[in-house]
């Protein structure tokens, strides 16, 4: 059977008047073929190909980049809220609905954890430096290969089965917003120690996602990293073979 095919969302990036485009990092490339599979770059395409992405692909990586337009969450932007990109939010709405109605697994990095809480009704603190009484520090000024906080994993989660049952981690760390309120459904399976929320997962569904950038980790050389996308992947690779199943039998 062919690799399975995971589709990742992309950003906007206009670097000039004459070049500008969907961008993706390409350490969310090197850790998806590291891990088995195929990625496919999605271009932010809201409406009828969304539901094409969603047949196309097996499973879904919904990568970092801008903030959430606080509009989704029921709230105006406040002084320190960065720049939004409404139809990318759209756009990955849909697709997460999408891939939950077909049975497709669902990983979120960085913004990504953030919009699959929105998307289940959650909301995000939109400053964590203006918000917090004593945060720790979230936007790292060391390489993003390079771990930089702890984090405490939950002994329940599945999480803490794919990272060899560690109790604690080192994570690295490229973000100014978080989730503040948990969306329906979603729980809880890593926090760092002024309590933001560093990872959550879905637990009726292939659902999850993590604050900090595991790609990058995984692309320095990071096993540990590496063992969240091969999770990923065989949980892809596992509806495929379901998929195929059933087509057969029909």
């Amino acid at each position: 059977m062919l690799k399975p095919v995971i589709g990742i969302t992309s950003g906007y990036v206009k670097l000039s008047a004459f070049s500008e485009g969907d961008y993706t990092h390409k350490d969310y490339l090197i850790s998806l073929i590291k891990a088995g599979a195929v990625p496919l770059i999605l271009p932010i395409i809201s409406g009828p190909c969304v539901e094409q992405y969603a047949e196309l692909c097996d499973g879904f990586l919904l990568s970092g980049g801008c903030d959430v337009n606080p509009r989704f969450f029921d709230q105006d932007p406040l002084p320190d809220c960065g720049v939004f990109d409404t139809e990318r939010d759209q756009t990955e709405f849909q697709l997460i609905d999408a891939a939950i109605k077909k049975g497709k697994p669902v990983f979120g990095i960085c913004r990504g954890l953030q919009v699959i809480n929105v998307a289940f009704g959650g909301t995000l603190i939109q400053d964590i430096g203006s918000t917090l009484d004593h945060p720790i520090q979230h936007e790292q000024k060391v390489s993003r290969k390079e771990g930089s906080h702890r984090v405490r994993l939950e002994k329940e989660s599945k999480l803490y089965r794919i990272l060899d049952e560690q109790e604690m981690i080192i994570v690295n760390s490229l973000h100014h917003q978080s989730i503040d309120r948990l969306g329906k459904g979603l729980h809880t399976a890593a926090y760092s120690a002024d309590g933001v929320i560093e990872a959550i997962d879905l637990t009726e569904n292939d659902v999850m996602g993590v604050q900090w950038h595991p790609e990058s980790m995984t692309a320095g050389g990071n096993d540990l990293m590496l063992a969240l996308f091969k999770y990923f992947v065989a949980a892809c690779e596992k509806r495929k073979r379901e998929r195929a199943d059933i087509s057969f039998l029909n």
